[in-house]
């Protein structure tokens, strides 16, 4: 046996310490490192992430060169990841976003981090991991949670296979995972007795003779008098072979060893090591609503910000790509997986909070900022005319397809100006009074859904700003034609001047109906919600109820306390009947018990009333579904329940660069008794129900958490109240997952809101899960705008991009890493070769595939503003070009 001693620090940023105490223990940690006369014993590993040095420098910036030459010699490691995320809720363009910071971070240092994806403590992880590592140079994966056990061969060598065929060699920690090699004994007895203790189980579970021994644990400096400790090993476990070893050199033996090597296979999410080690499958839905802000935050950089930008850069406008990697920090730095899965105390969430705000201002920033270099709009030229300014409005299509479809729009027309400075206090603001007005561009259809008044500015960069009461109307529009990551401009009049177009499938009501001709919508008094194409080809009826279960649990584990109570409808009506949109608002009611009534000392109960609205656009072929009310309850978990009417159906669930099929998970008596398999899963996008005839597709904007029942009943969870950051009397989970705290935030107190749509189609083939896919970004990703009040001019209509291919789904398009070039990317969700083309709205002169890092690998044929590939089967295809 050959062992290699990798010293360590397991390091969570936040947890049961905010980040600004666990930096002080940080930089006292690494000051030891550099200072360590021991400093030849080995190596050190931080944890596999590189903001641990960022968060050093801002506190040691004098120490910059010192730790920069441990990095480069090789003493010091970290990376490749920025953070050590969880890998279940985050998208797989933000895991990307991810390692390409913390490859930047080791770059500016003159660092490389070791060609392994480290994931030492990830509660599972995502079938496309193997796509990620290959796509980033990494031949390694080291991982704990999620594999082991039941159902999985033993040992501790594995080779994992992604759906689109890139494999990765997996290294398992065993069952006590990243800290059984911590704190090693000097005296020989007692080291004896330790390596007895873990020594056969390494043993047992090597497949190449190559032992890892991480010496190391959560927050730990590097343990002391470890040349002695290891010294004494070197006896204890003679005539093997043991060193202090770095992490890389560890993969290199590893990767040498395993060439030509049989080993088990593995395909699929890890996400279930019962009877081996807690998996930790409960946090889904906990901070449930800082999981949809995350999701929504995300979504905006990739899809409404990054393209925009880049295109922009294209057209000759400045690069924003740092500003960009700035916002994304800020978010990143919420994805570790104590914060992301809130499962930390109540600071830390606040402290996500200040994020997830601060990256959504910065992203909206850089979009609007990118859309005004696209359409021409000038601030400085337009502040010194304000005689001349017109108020037109902004469309843009966030995909890359040409499409039609609903837009709502806040309309905003000048009012009054408002002054700032001296002489402006104490001078009546007159209110302004309402207006009507047509938009004009050959006429457009729309409807008015809402006025208010509100302050706005024109601002410029080299003018104060310009502060006006505004009259906004809110307009749902129907826009024709909008091409794919392009724009369409439209005038505001004050006087229809042309007469308005026609519209596609408009929207009529009836007493509980909506219909537009592609879809029928009726609500029956009991809160039943019956949907039907219009050519009869796809139907469901559709029970949308609320479902409440108290919850003993902690922040890492729902424990459900008896009884379950359901919603009952009090009432349907439908508040707009069209052309463009159509709504039916349903009011459900829930009584739920208190946390003395399940304990069986009262019969209080809490009655809360949710909003259900259910709206229907022109042409759409899915019904979107908002819940909005109200939480006054602590201790409970509160669902809203589709029923697809599809009992027995496969599920497929959107998830990293993939979907999924996915079946309950179920543990022996023995393997439960640790820990309980729930039958919740997460939820990125949507989940699909589906037999050999028909099928259901539920959206949802951020919620992360779902449970498919064998009836065909998909639920969501809106809220999870619970109050202990960890528990050790759970029947589920006997024992402390983390250090016990209390949580009284995480009973999530106060409004919510979740947005949800149905959408009822055919058997799930080819053809589709590619509308399922477009779906996803009509639900997600409708057309939208916004005004510019101070514009000089109407603005021709832009074109960005456009991807072909039936079954290619669009993942990113953004500056590349070292400038100068374009990066898109897509992915192709189906079992066969797909001939894929991106059209660009300008020539493109050189184009290459490329890894998910950017590497060129092969260069592709171009003509003109063509670019044409092939998918392979489940392939992720990123293209760089310029």
């Amino acid at each position: 046996m050959d062992i290699r001693v990798v010293s360590h620090t397991h390091w969570d940023r936040e947890w049961y310490l905010t980040a600004g105490r666990s930096r002080q223990r940080l930089v006292a940690l690494i000051d030891e490192l550099l200072d360590d006369a021991e400093s030849d014993a080995a190596p050190f590993l931080l944890d596999g992430q590189a903001v641990v040095i960022e968060d050093y420098l801002a506190v040691r910036p004098e120490r910059r060169e010192l730790l920069a030459r441990r990095l480069r010699d090789g003493w010091l490691e970290a990376g490749p990841w920025y953070v050590l995320a969880d890998e279940l809720i985050p998208s797989g363009e933000a895991l990307v976003r991810n390692l390409l910071a913390g490859r930047r971070a080791l770059t500016d240092l003159g660092a490389t981090a070791p060609p392994v994806l480290y994931c030492p403590d990830s509660f599972g992880h995502p079938a496309a991991l193997p796509a990620l590592a290959h796509g980033f140079g990494c031949s390694v994966i080291i991982l704990w949670r999620g594999l082991g056990g039941e159902g999985w061969p033993t040992g501790d060598t594995f080779r994992w296979h992604a759906p689109d065929g890139s494999s990765a060699l997996v290294f398992h920690l065993p069952r006590d995972g990243y800290e059984y090699g911590s704190n090693l004994p000097a005296d020989e007895t007692a080291l004896r007795a330790r390596w007895d203790a873990i020594g056969p189980e390494l043993v047992r579970r090597s497949r190449l003779g190559l032992l890892l021994l991480l010496n190391g644990a959560d927050h730990h400096a590097r343990q002391l008098a470890l040349t002695v400790a290891l010294a004494t090993l070197r006896r204890v476990v003679a005539p093997a072979r043991l060193t202090g070893s770095s992490l890389r050199d560890f993969a290199a033996e590893l990767a040498e060893r395993a060439r030509g090597a049989e080993l088990p296979m593995l395909e699929g999410e890890l996400r279930r090591s019962y009877g081996y080690t807690w998996t930790l499958q409960g946090t889904f839905a906990t901070r449930a609503h800082l999981k949809r802000r995350n999701a929504s935050v995300e979504r905006l950089l990739v899809r409404d910000t990054e393209p925009w930008a880049a295109l922009a850069t294209w057209n000759g406008a400045a690069a924003r790509a740092p500003l960009i990697r700035a916002a994304w920090r800020t978010l990143l730095l919420s994805h570790p997986h104590d914060t992301l899965c809130g499962c930390a105390i109540d600071p830390v969430a606040h402290a996500m909070t200040a994020r997830l705000d601060d990256a959504e201002s910065q992203a909206r920033g850089l979009r609007r900022d990118a859309l005004e270099d696209i359409v021409g709009y000038s601030a400085v030229v337009a502040r010194v005319q304000p005689a001349k300014w017109r108020s037109i409005v902004v469309v843009r299509n966030a995909t890359a397809r040409p499409r039609s479809g609903v837009a709502v729009l806040d309309v905003a027309l000048t009012g009054e100006h408002v002054p700032v400075g001296p002489g402006s206090g104490n001078r009546p603001v007159s209110a302004v009074p309402g207006v009507t007005f047509a938009l004009s561009d050959g006429g457009v259809q729309y409807q008015i859904l809402d006025t208010y008044v509100r302050h706005d500015r024109v601002e410029s960069p080299r003018h104060y700003p310009s502060d006006a009461i505004v009259h906004v109307t809110r307009v749902a529009v129907w826009i024709d034609d909008a091409a794919g990551y392009g724009t369409r401009c439209l005038s505001i009049d004050h006087e229809a001047t042309r007469g308005p177009a026609a519209i596609a499938h408009p929207v009529s009501g009836g007493e509980r109906s909506l219909s537009n001709g592609v879809l029928d919508v009726e609500v029956t008094i009991a809160g039943e919600v019956r949907l039907q194409s219009g050519d009869g080809g796809a139907n469901c009826r559709t029970q949308i109820r609320l479902e409440d279960v108290g919850d003993a649990g902690d922040l890492y584990t729902h424990s459900p306390v008896d009884p379950v109570v359901a919603s009952r409808c009090v009432d349907a009506i439908v508040t707009r009947a069209g052309p463009v949109r159509g709504e039916i608002e349903m009011r459900l009611r829930i009584d739920i018990p208190t946390r003395s009534a399940r304990a069986g000392r009262s019969a209080e109960l809490v009655a809360t009333d949710v909003t259900i609205t259910l709206t229907l656009d022109a042409g759409a072929p899915f019904l979107r579904v908002a819940a909005r009310g109200e939480n006054h309850a602590r201790d409970h978990r509160l669902r809203i329940v589709f029923d697809t009417s599809i009992p027995g159906g496969a599920v497929h669930a959107d998830a990293t660069f993939a979907v999924v099929r996915r079946e309950p998970i179920v543990a022996s008596p023995e393997a439960a008794s640790v820990e309980w398999p729930p039958p919740t899963a997460p939820l990125a996008r949507y989940v699909t129900v589906a037999d050999g005839a028909r099928g259901v597709t539920i959206y949802a904007d951020g919620l992360a958490e779902y449970e498919a029942s064998a009836s065909g009943a998909v639920a969501v969870t809106l809220v999870r109240a619970v109050g202990e950051l960890s528990r050790n009397d759970l029947p589920e989970r006997p024992g402390h997952a983390g250090w016990p705290a209390p949580t009284s935030d995480a009973q999530c107190l106060g409004p919510f809101d979740a947005g949800f749509a149905i959408y009822p189609h055919g058997a799930r083939d080819d053809r589709e899960i590619a509308r399922i896919e477009q779906i996803a970004d009509d639900v997600l990703l409708p057309l939208s705008g916004f005004t510019i009040r101070s514009a000089l001019a109407l603005p021709a209509p832009t074109a960005g991009m456009a991807l072909e291919g039936d079954g290619l789904a669009f993942l990113a398009c953004k500056e590349s890493e070292d400038g100068g070039w374009l990066v898109v990317r897509c992915v192709n969700l189906t079992d066969r070769v797909i001939a894929g083309r991106w059209r660009f709205g300008r020539s493109v002169s050189e184009a290459h595939g490329a890894r998910l890092d950017e590497s060129l690998v092969a260069p592709l044929p171009v003509r003109g503003g063509t670019i044409e590939f092939d998918a392979p089967p489940r392939g992720i295809v990123t293209i760089i070009f310029r």
